[in-house]
């Protein structure tokens, strides 16, 4: 045997097989970390929570989430892989002789004619081979890469099927085939229940509290800890009424059901009595983008309309701009609220017009704001509503203002008991003005926190509810036991609670929790309850009536002498959309370690006709393709993005020898329809089947 036949070359067959081994390993160990980090960092989640959380904009949000799920998911599959080919490459596999060359043999085939081995190459390829022929190396080699692909790939799957079954994946799909009209049956339409309201109309001061749960107390009082993270928020539950029944040093709070786990959904449901159930996607609208709306379920009567038309001052106050995931639009609709929003006081010179912290401004001065505005309300002749929501203790680990203390290991637990201290403070300054005798205080949580980490001892019959206080009502609980509720239950109870008489009793899916009647919950069950919300209902629908948010995108070619790319945006079919934002996505031009990234804004240069210009950098050369995403503006707010959109660029460093075309997603050159195109493209309109 020649020594050429001696130290063959390993087949192209064995490194395919190896690669995609290398593939498979990496990615189900991904996929994996990836399903354990979504249960770690939100918890008690459903499937709807999930996908409104992930589209939500990274604006506001803490990029640490970004960075825990990288150092979490992706860098263990990754060192995993560096590991596997350094003990392949290094301690397993065989030296490799010399390719050789290429050549033609008598027939004209193209073969690989061996190197020849010099002396020294020879006998440094035997000594490699001989040490890693031994039977255990030889067992390794044969048998490591398909081991460890067999352990990841049930890792992976074990970990997935794990999320899958929490998330109710399953169910969710199977209801999307379900239509459901158990939302229209149990609806109490209140423009066909009778309200009697007081002859003196009690004040409203609805504050709610973001992500508080009956979860952060100790386990006396019904929460997860052994250390009570919201002591004075548990006595003002306890001392006044949270509809736990007898047992006061028990706390109760609402159930979240579905479509009503994030703030907007919350919200909604207590001042509607019906869950936010929208597509998450339809026609392009997202549910967090309710402002390309031009209306807001624009047929239902809420809290907002029945305390308006009674002739209520309505006011609402935020530590954000009011116009994120369609607040503004809604609480305009319901209610014609007056807005004091992070806007209001950057405009009117309260607070500089540059200051932002995490969503906009901080509790501490959300309260100030508060007391003065209460202040002059108080001193008029109208009952007013006065409707807050705090924010410093979003997830994921809130926001440390001044007045936090550093009590607990955890940032999130003193951000916690900050806004006990702050919520505890505020209610006691109320209770001690003149108009307080005459003022129902309603504290609830919007939903549950989604830091699954600070909840993570909750076991699995444990259920999370949002923290509920209803103080100084005139009225007293006709039941004395321990109430099942959901916050859709907050409607009709609020009325109730200023002495509101309610005909039956019940107004949208809600039950006013002070009268002897079932709540929904009750009667049928939180599970019941919550899988004919998730089924589809022709009737929700109806009530949401979205509209497509559309235009007219006319992408211009590359100009190599402006080294620009103009887009005009017009036919915008939503009244609500102002402006648009664009992103352009550069890959491969790499400033401080990352992609190239820009923003964009448009002009208006004739009515109904937005123009964008788009500045591309060229201090260096550039060979690729970059990705263009127009994105509505709503008073200020980002909404959805309207398309995607890609070129391809090379350039010499300062932009010379340019040439662009527009493309697909992987680069291929987008032709021009032509005339026969065209044609077609009219035919099929005239013929569409």
């Amino acid at each position: 045997m020649s020594s050429n036949e001696a130290f063959a070359r390993e087949k192209t067959r064995t490194k395919v097989i190896r690669f995609l081994l290398y593939f498979v390993i990496t990615f189900f160990v991904i996929a994996g970390r990836s399903a354990q980090w979504v249960l770690q960092e939100w918890g008690d989640l459903t499937l709807d929570e999930v996908l409104f959380t992930m589209t939500q904009p990274l604006t506001g949000t803490d990029s640490g989430i970004i960075m825990s799920y990288f150092v979490y998911a992706v860098v263990p599959g990754v060192v995993i892989l560096v590991a596997l080919m350094v003990v392949e490459h290094i301690f397993l596999m065989k030296k490799q002789p010399p390719k050789g060359s290429r050549t033609k043999d008598e027939n004209g085939k193209k073969i690989r004619v061996p190197a020849e081995l010099t002396p020294e190459m020879e006998s440094e390829l035997r000594a490699d081979h001989e040490k890693k022929n031994t039977r255990v190396r030889s067992i390794l080699r044969a048998w490591l890469l398909p081991a460890c692909g067999v352990a990841a790939a049930v890792f992976g799957i074990i970990q997935i099927s794990g999320l899958w079954i929490k998330l109710g994946v399953s169910e969710h799909l199977s209801s999307l085939g379900e239509e459901s009209t158990w939302i229209e049956d149990n609806y109490a339409d209140p423009k066909s229940v009778k309200l009697t309201f007081p002859e003196k109309k009690r004040n409203l001061i609805y504050i709610f509290l973001e992500s508080m749960e009956v979860s952060y107390s100790d386990k006396k009082s019904g929460g997860l800890f052994d250390t009570n993270y919201i002591p004075r928020l548990t006595k003002l539950s306890e001392e006044n009424e949270n509809f736990s029944g007898k047992d006061k040093t028990v706390l109760d709070g609402g159930n979240s059901l579905k479509y009503t786990t994030w703030t907007m959904g919350g919200m909604f449901a207590a001042t509607s009595g019906l869950p936010l159930k929208i597509p998450l996607e339809l026609k392009g609208v997202g549910t967090n983008f309710m402002n390309t709306q031009t209306s807001f379920f624009s047929d239902l009567t809420c809290l907002g309309d029945i305390l308006e038309a009674e002739g209520y001052d309505m006011n609402m106050s935020f530590g954000s701009d009011a116009t994120f995931g369609g607040r503004r639009l809604c609480f305009t609709e319901h209610g014609n609220f007056n807005f004091y929003d992070w806007k209001h006081y950057t405009t009117n010179g309260e607070l500089p017009s540059d200051y932002k912290v995490w969503w906009g401004f901080e509790d501490e001065k959300l309260f100030n704001f508060a007391k003065d505005r209460l202040t002059q309300l108080g001193e008029g002749d109208k009952p007013f509503d006065f409707t807050m929501l705090t924010v410093d203790t979003h997830y994921p680990d809130g926001y440390v203002c001044d007045l936090c203390g550093d009590e607990y290991d955890t940032q999130y637990a003193n951000v916690i008991k900050c806004s006990d201290n702050q919520v505890a403070d505020f209610v006691e300054w109320c209770q001690q003005q003149p108009w307080y005798e005459n003022t129902t205080i309603i504290l609830s949580g919007d939903h549950p926190t989604m830091n699954k980490e600070f909840c993570s001892s909750a076991s699995y019959d444990y259920r999370r509810k949002v923290y509920t206080a209803y103080i100084n009502a005139p009225i007293t609980p006709e039941r004395d036991d321990y109430r099942e509720f959901a916050t859709v239950d907050n409607f009709p109870t609020t009325l109730a609670a200023l002495g509101v008489e309610i005909e039956g009793n019940r107004l949208g899916l809600g039950t006013n929790l002070f009268s002897s009647e079932d709540t929904l919950v009750e009667r049928d069950g939180l599970d019941f309850v919550n899988t004919e919300l998730q089924k589809a209902s022709e009737w929700m629908d109806k009530q949401s009536n979205l509209q497509e948010v559309s235009a007219d995108i006319e992408y211009r070619d590359y100009d190599p002498e402006t080294q620009t790319i103009t887009m005009v945006l017009t036919n915008v079919t939503s009244d609500e959309v102002d402006s648009f934002h664009v992103s352009m996505h550069m890959y491969g031009y790499i400033i401080n370690g990352k992609d190239y990234v820009s923003w964009s804004d448009s002009v208006e240069e004739k009515p109904g006709e937005h123009v964008v210009t788009i500045k591309i950098p060229t201090d260096k050369a550039f060979n690729g393709r970059i990705k263009i995403q127009p994105h509505c503006m709503i008073d200020g707010v980002r909404g959805i993005h309207l398309d995607t959109h890609y070129y391809h660029l090379s350039y010499d460093e300062g932009g010379a020898n340019a040439e662009a075309y527009q493309c697909d997603r992987y680069g291929e050159e987008l032709k021009q329809p032509t005339f026969w195109d065209k044609v077609a493209q009219w035919w099929s309109g005239l013929w569409p089947l």
